[in-house]
């Protein structure tokens, strides 16, 4: 069972290795720990998937909450892909800024 959480708490092993474990990961610094840590840091708005205790999807966004919401980053474990994960993923962010659309 996939459960989702709010906030950008997110371990940062965690998060390096479900990057690297998708596409979007050979696009992103994941061999510079500090600029990944300040990435989810300071986006300001993060929705995390979780299988147990793997992080198996991570969507970053920066929003106003009251009419934008822009989607830096949406990743799926190649494992975990095809489950709806993404599609949740992104429920998640509208329903937290539900007027930025």
């Amino acid at each position: 069972m996939i459960t989702y959480h709010t906030g950008n708490a997110i371990p940062l092993d965690a998060a390096l290795d479900c990057y690297r474990a998708c596409s979007l990961g050979a696009r992103r610094p994941v061999d510079d720990p500090d600029r990944m840590a300040a990435m989810l840091a300071n986006a300001n708005l993060v929705v995390s998937a979780w299988d147990g205790d793997l992080l198996v999807g991570v969507a970053r966004a920066l929003t106003d909450t009251a009419y934008v919401t822009y989607l830096a980053d949406l990743l799926v474990r190649e494992s975990h892909q095809g489950r709806g994960v993404g599609r949740s993923l992104i429920e998640h962010v509208r329903a937290a800024a539900p007027q930025a659309q």
